[in-house]
């Protein structure tokens, strides 16, 4: 029978080599994010390591060469995990790991041959370092369904790979598989019933949710790209509309502030084009450092922004419009030796239940035409009906 028979348990790592690939696809579209290069040197070194065990050659050669393709595919797997959530698994965890691994690996393929500990001593370092990361990872993790799937594919992983331990002493496992008998002996036992569960169901199926995770990933990101205002940073016109949309419809009860920049083309003249765009910069980060209250921020055109506040009344709302018409007032816009006030007129609209977006945009907007009317630099407010 040879050792055909580890090809079949770990079917699911050989299968995993087209994830691999997708992955380092994925990598090159976005070489910002490293964690998919992570997983797919993950899915090669077990795919090696899992490759060599299957040879005809000497048992214990084969098992330390396991011993050391095994523990370093792992930690690219924490480590990428990690790394997807602004983490680090960090270089004495990693080098600890690997070293005690296979230097454990080693000592019982050669010096005390016992092929149980090999199994047991792998299991129980991988299990642990994947509940260390699980941990990690929940102590981080964003509210994003992608992350939680993500925590708890790898949990199961870890806790499988610990269950098998918990099989060992429960089956009858040889020293070292020299025979056929001892071969048929061994599939039948619960430890490997449990090594065949953990390689070839739960380990691609975490790989598989990877790539899903990490295809999340890359759409998002180019989402957020499209919807992102390049020069300010804030909500882009279809952005805002699209994030202020789904904000109206869970907070119903939400006021609207428009705010436009006033005679902003005599700024571009004072300060010139590269200087206006560090005015309206300026103003995005006035609306970015007010009290974080869920709102959706935007530049929707020009030089004319927009705040959505959820659940927030006009008084407060008010509030909001004033302060941050203060604040801009109050500093100076200097670029490139020259110097130009900036100021801003502030339209503020309450929603109605059952409104419509686009109702209270046009009621905001007429708000912000009459604080023009006024003078400019001041808040005026439009209840919506």
């Amino acid at each position: 029978m040879g050792r055909d028979w580890l090809v079949v348990v770990n079917l699911g790592s050989f299968a995993m080599v087209g994830v691999a690939l997708v992955l380092v696809v994925l990598w090159g579209i976005d070489r910002s994010r490293v964690h998919p290069l992570f997983f797919a040197g993950m899915i090669a070194l077990y795919f090696a390591g899992t490759l060599a065990l299957s040879l005809n050659a000497d048992i214990a050669l084969l098992a330390s060469i396991h011993g050391i393709l095994f523990p370093i595919a792992f930690v690219l797997l924490a480590d990428g995990l990690l790394r997807r959530s602004g983490l680090r698994l960090g270089h004495s965890i990693a080098a600890s790991y690997i070293v005690v691994l296979a230097v454990a690996v080693w000592y019982f393929a050669y010096v005390s041959p016992l092929m149980v500990a090999r199994i047991v001593t792998q299991n129980l370092g991988t299990g642990l370092l994947l509940l260390f990361v699980a941990a990690k990872l929940r102590a981080a993790v964003r509210p994003q369904l992608a992350d939680r799937v993500t925590v708890i594919a790898t949990t199961t992983l870890g806790v499988a790979l610990l269950v098998n331990v918990l099989l060992a002493p429960f089956s009858n496992v040889p020293r070292e598989i020299t025979s056929d008998a001892e071969l048929d002996a061994y599939l039948a036992s619960p430890l490997e019933v449990g090594i065949i569960i953990a390689s070839a169901v739960i380990m691609p199926a975490l790989l598989v949710t990877l790539l899903a995770v990490t295809v999340a990933d890359l759409v998002a990101d180019l989402r957020f790209q499209r919807d992102r205002d390049e020069l300010t940073g804030l909500l882009n016109r279809r952005g805002f509309l699209e994030h202020a949309q789904l904000t109206l419809r869970r907070a119903p009860a939400s006021t609207l502030v428009l705010a436009d920049l006033d005679f902003f083309k005599g700024v571009n003249d004072a300060l010139g084009h590269a200087g206006g765009d560090y005015a309206l910069a300026t103003f995005a980060r006035v609306l970015r450092s007010a009290p974080d209250v869920g709102q959706v921020s935007g530049r929707i055109g020009g030089e004319e922004f927009a705040v959505l506040l959820p659940e927030m009344d006009s008084h407060s709302a008010i509030e909001f419009a004033e302060s941050a018409r203060a604040r801009l007032a109050a500093q100076a816009i200097i670029y490139g030796g020259a110097s130009a006030s900036l100021t801003a007129s502030f339209g503020v609209a309450t929603a109605t239940p059952s409104m419509s977006l686009p109702a209270l945009i046009d009621a905001a907007d007429r708000a912000l035409y009459a604080a023009k009317a006024k003078g400019r630099n001041c808040t005026a407010v439009r209840e919506a009906s």
